[in-house]
């Protein structure tokens, strides 16, 4: 597969675009609340760009070692972006390339049958040949591809249907697919049935392990990977709260749709190296940004019994970010998280610098923070992360794309959490009142507008008013004090402006109670709303650490 061409417009190269993906990732992950297997099923998908990638690519006769580092023009092939369960490559347009670029397609589905059964893994080969020319020319390629791909994902059955009930056979206790084997735990245990994705995710168990240890700047000894195990071991067993925290780049989707408008008038070698590198660079500043607010929390000695940060990463490629982790920790982790984010994509040249010097917004992120208690069902703490997030998204239109913003819910009850209804709730009968800020902006952020005190900031200022100890000890805003300010929130504003004013007869106008209101109040105008921050605060308060800067 040797081809040489004077420069990247070079007459005679046509290419063909090969593109592959998983979908459904966060049902594969998290369809169990065995933490064991969400790790497994983490690591599985992170396959299909690594090691089943790899062994695809070692199958093609081309020259060059390592593989990645292939170009289409000298090798034949190329691989363009590979992250978070998808693959885009080039492949030469002439017979053995598309035979190359079917058989690749071919392995790395086949592995992903073989070794990660109930993972949908799909992948295309351009129907037509893209002239190595011009970058608009690739885009529309890049974009054919994957409208193929989408139109193949349609036509085939869900991985589900691959495992029939019939004959009947016993249910899995982890995911309720039919049974595949039976898997003893341990001694004290009878053996239990488990279907064969479930099997496939505890055997990738001890794999997942290595990886972790790199992504949390650890290093891969068995004492490293024994921590670990504790940390998974916390969560599923002992810890009281566990918290999702979802975070999700700003407009990623628009600036890769747009990307032909960002490289106007490149070659197709200009192109693919600054995609490559955007794609890369983002993937970089999410894995820095982790592997950095891990650290700080480390620093922090933590509050739980672990030896290691107790925080895992289930999803954490390209600008995708899903952890799990001890409820304690989870707001001083996201907001650290957004904050190195946000700085480490504005200071890369192939990220911040490339937005800007194609005159767009740079790139913020936003998160959304579910904590819950552990027996919560696991997918529905995914699925309310994930509403947080699109609230928090609404920074982009009222400020800009390159902020960042953060959702969080502390939830009470077992029912299915649905965001609306959670929100609605939060409000008294009061029209135009609002008892939440969210989302807090992270970051700099103007002090007057939509972004007026619901800033991080002024979260931290309210929680630290509610915790804040007198010489003696006590509280200087007692449990009982703060409960009567909550029950009158949701009396309407005069009754909690009431008492706030007893509050402050009886306390002598300490400072604590003035951090608290807003100009003499605990609600603030926004636009022709009324809003609080107070119950935000409630609710954060056993959750967060005020003072905390990334």
């Amino acid at each position: 597969m040797d081809i040489v061409v004077a420069d990247g417009r070079g007459p005679g190269l046509d290419v063909y675009v090969v593109v592959l993906s998983t979908a459904g990732n966060q049902n594969y992950i998290f369809g169990s609340n065995k933490r064991r297997e969400n790790v497994g099923a983490s690591h599985l998908i992170t396959c299909v760009e690594g090691r089943w990638l790899d062994a695809a690519l070692a199958a093609l006769d081309g020259p060059g070692d390592p593989r990645r580092d292939w170009r289409v023009e000298a090798q034949g092939a190329e691989v363009v972006t590979a992250n978070a369960g998808g693959v885009t490559l080039l492949v030469r347009a002439d017979e053995p390339g598309r035979e190359a670029a079917v058989k690749l397609v071919g392995d790395i589905t086949e592995a992903a049958l073989r070794e990660a059964p109930g993972l949908d893994v799909c992948g295309v080969v351009g129907t037509e040949p893209v002239p190595w020319g011009t970058g608009e020319a690739l885009d529309r390629g890049i974009a054919a591809a994957r409208e193929l791909l989408a139109v193949a994902r349609m036509r085939r059955r869900g991985p589900r249907l691959r495992f029939p009930g019939v004959p009947i056979a016993a249910r899995c206790g982890s995911s309720g697919l039919p049974a595949h084997r039976a898997v003893r735990f341990g001694p004290d245990r009878a053996p239990e049935a488990r279907s064969a994705p479930s099997v496939a995710k505890l055997r990738a168990f001890d794999a997942a392990l290595s990886r972790l240890t790199d992504k949390m700047g650890l290093a891969d000894t068995e004492a490293a990977r024994n921590d670990l195990v504790s940390v998974v071991d916390h969560l599923n067993f002992t810890a009281d709260w566990v918290a999702v925290v979802h975070a999700d780049g700003n407009g990623m989707g628009k600036v890769f749709q747009g990307f032909a408008d960002i490289m106007a008038g490149a070659t197709a070698r200009e192109y693919v190296d600054a995609l490559r590198g955007l794609s890369e660079g983002v993937d970089e500043c999410a894995r820095d940004a982790f592997r950095s607010a891990v650290d700080r929390l480390r620093g922090d000695r933590f509050p739980v019994l672990t030896k290691v940060p107790p925080v895992l990463p289930l999803v954490l490629g390209g600008d995708d970010l899903t952890v799990v982790c001890d409820g304690r920790v989870a707001l001083n982790f996201a907001h650290r998280y957004l904050t190195e984010f946000t700085r480490r994509a504005a200071e890369k040249a192939g990220v911040g610098g490339l937005l800007e010097a194609a005159g767009r917004q740079g790139l913020g992120a936003c998160a959304g923070v579910a904590v819950v208690k552990r027996q919560y069902p696991f997918h529905s703490a995914v699925h309310l992360a994930e509403e947080l997030t699109a609230e928090a998204k609404s920074v982009k239109r009222e400020l800009d794309q390159s902020r960042s913003a953060l959702s969080f819910h502390v939830l009470n009850e077992s029912a299915h959490a649905d965001l609306a209804r959670l929100r609605e709730n939060q409000n008294p009968l009061e029209e135009g009142t609002h008892l939440t800020a969210m989302p807090y902006v992270v970051g700099a952020a103007e002090g007057e507008g939509w972004a007026r005190r619901r800033h991080w900031s002024d979260l931290e200022r309210r929680v630290t008013a509610l915790t804040s100890e007198r010489e003696d000890g006590s509280k200087a805003i007692s449990a009982g004090q703060a409960h009567d300010l909550r029950s009158g929130l949701f009396r309407g504003r005069a009754a909690a402006d009431a008492r706030l004013a007893a509050l402050t007869v009886w306390s002598g106008d300490a400072p604590e109670v003035r951090a608290l209101t807003e100009d003499g109040s605990l609600f603030w105008r926004d636009g022709d709303e009324h809003r609080t921050g107070l119950l935000d605060a409630l609710n954060a308060a056993p959750f967060l650490t005020p003072g905390d800067r990334a």
